[in-house]
């Protein structure tokens, strides 16, 4: 783990933390829990005491999970992604389970046997779940809800300004280059520019949209690809492989096929 990988997700952490929705579905858990104190919390805390504790246990599980996650999502090479749900669920319990244990250890411990124990950790890990569903709905709205961005000046006939994709605004300042590529990684989409790579918690339809008016194509279900980012196109098998400038390859899928074709990026079968 690099501080490469450690900074975009402490970031990240930071956005989601700093949306209301998020606060708003927190704190509504950590009160209904609080109130209704499952797992044994109802006849061992009073109503003070057992607030502050789920306060607590919905905050850390839900930081800690997700902090975890965006780490071993960053942590993982290429060759893994088939791997990556399971190793990013384990790799999640694990810091969820560790909080857990600080949180009763502070709090003098819960009388709590091993099957209360696990049902206790499943009932925050599906709190943390459904919190991270409203999440990831709130981002796919966020972009057809959002204003407008302010018309651009009109440049002038000598010297034109092109106007820089709107996508770019959700990247740090550091990351913001021309765009080269879009790919997706599970609710995410990597962001590749010549600055950098970024993760957002977006759709790949809204990213590529966002991605307007760079010229590019999407080329697979989970990859999009800017014209000027194209280095060599050759065929694999019935799809083909695209390498850009950076030197990584992408995947052309046999339905976007068709597609790469019409661009003149690779010629018939055949011809």
């Amino acid at each position: 783990m690099n501080k490469g990988q450690v900074q975009p997700a402490l970031r990240r952490l930071r956005q989601h933390l700093g949306q209301p929705l998020t606060l708003a579905v927190l704190a509504a858990a950590a009160v209904v829990l609080g109130l209704s104190g499952p797992f044994g919390t109802y006849d061992a805390m009073g109503l003070p005491a057992r607030l502050l504790y789920w306060v607590a246990v919905v905050g850390g599980t839900w930081t800690a999970g997700s902090l975890t996650s965006d780490l071993v999502r960053a942590a993982l090479p290429p060759v893994a992604a088939v791997l990556r749900v399971p190793l990013v669920a384990a790799g999640v319990a694990v810091a969820v389970s560790i909080v857990l244990a600080v949180i009763s250890l502070a709090t003098g411990g819960l009388p709590v046997d091993a099957a209360g124990w696990a049902a206790r950790r499943a009932g925050v890990w599906l709190i943390c779940r459904c919190i991270e569903a409203v999440g990831e709905v709130a981002a796919r709205v966020a972009p057809a809800g959002a204003p407008p961005p302010a018309a651009p000046t009109p440049p002038s006939p000598t010297s034109p300004s092109p106007v820089p994709p709107a996508l770019l605004a959700r990247l740090p300042f550091d990351r913001r280059g021309d765009l080269l590529a879009l790919a997706v990684a599970d609710h995410y989409v990597t962001v590749t520019t010549t600055k950098g790579r970024e993760m957002l918690l977006l759709r790949l339809s809204d990213a590529v949209a966002l991605a307007a008016p760079t010229p590019g194509l999407r080329i697979h279900r989970s990859h999009w690809v800017a014209r000027a980012a194209i280095a060599a196109v050759r065929r694999q098998g019935d799809g083909a492989v695209v390498t850009l400038v950076t030197g990584d390859t992408v995947p052309v899928s046999r339905g976007y096929l068709p597609a790469v074709q019409a661009a003149g990026l690779l010629p018939q079968k055949g011809a």
